[in-house]
C-alpha cells in the first residue's frame, strides 16, 4: 500500500496546526479525510474533505488516496490521532493529524461546509423513539391493551442500547437517505 509519490514534510510527530494543513490543501493538493461519524460531519467539516468515520476505516481505506499527503482530521483531534496510527500501521505513508481537528479549524476562519437541515442522528433517535412510545401509548389506552407491547419494546430496546453501546435504531436510520453523504 506504500505507493505515495508525493512526500510532505510534518516534521518527526506527523502532525500540522490547521494553518498549515490548509496551505498543503491549496498547494499540495493534499486531501482532508474526516474521521467523525456522518451526523458530525453534516454539521460542519472542511471545505472537500471526504467522510471516513473511524469505525469505518479498515473497510474503506480503499477509497484513500495513495498518490497524495492526505490529512486526518475529526472534531478535536484525538481520534483522527488514532486513524492516522491506524492508516500508518496499514502501511499509508504521508499521513498527517491535523492538530486541533475541526474545532480549530472553524475558529481559525478556514473554508468550511454545513448541511443545512440536517437533524442529527441521535435527536433523530429521540424523535423517533419518542413518537413510538407516545402513539402506541395512546392507542393502547384508546384502542387496545396490545399496543402496549411497542413502548415496552423500545423501552427495552433503548435500556438494552445504553448497556450495549449499540443501538439498532440509529443504525438503520443511518440507512435513510436524508441521512447519506453524496459521493
Amino acid at each position: 500500500m506504500t505507493t505515495t509519490t508525493v512526500q510532505f514534510d510534518v516534521g518527526s510527530k506527523g502532525r500540522i496546526d490547521v494553518t498549515t494543513a490548509a496551505t498543503a490543501v491549496d498547494g499540495n493538493g493534499a486531501v482532508v479525510i474526516d474521521v467523525r461519524g456522518f451526523d458530525e460531519f453534516a454539521t460542519g467539516h472542511a471545505s472537500g474533505a471526504r467522510c471516513v468515520p473511524l469505525a469505518d476505516l479498515e473497510r474503506r481505506c480503499g477509497e484513500i488516496p495513495t498518490d497524495r499527503p492526505v490529512l486526518v482530521m475529526c472534531q478535536a483531534g484525538s481520534r483522527s490521532a488514532m486513524a492516522a496510527e491506524r492508516l500508518r500501521a496499514l502501511g499509508f505513508d504521508n499521513i498527517v493529524n491535523v492538530d486541533g481537528g475541526f474545532d480549530a479549524w472553524s475558529r481559525a476562519g478556514l473554508p468550511s461546509e454545513r448541511q443545512t437541515g440536517v437533524i442529527p442522528l441521535e435527536r433523530q433517535v429521540r424523535g423517533v423513539a419518542g413518537a413510538l412510545v407516545f402513539g402506541f401509548t395512546l392507542a393502547g389506552i384508546f384502542a387496545s391493551y396490545w399496543f402496549l407491547a411497542v413502548p415496552v419494546f423500545v423501552g427495552f430496546m433503548l435500556t438494552l442500547s445504553s448497556i450495549t453501546g449499540l443501538c439498532p435504531m440509529m443504525s438503520i436510520l443511518k440507512l435513510m437517505p436524508w441521512n447519506r453523504i453524496p459521493r
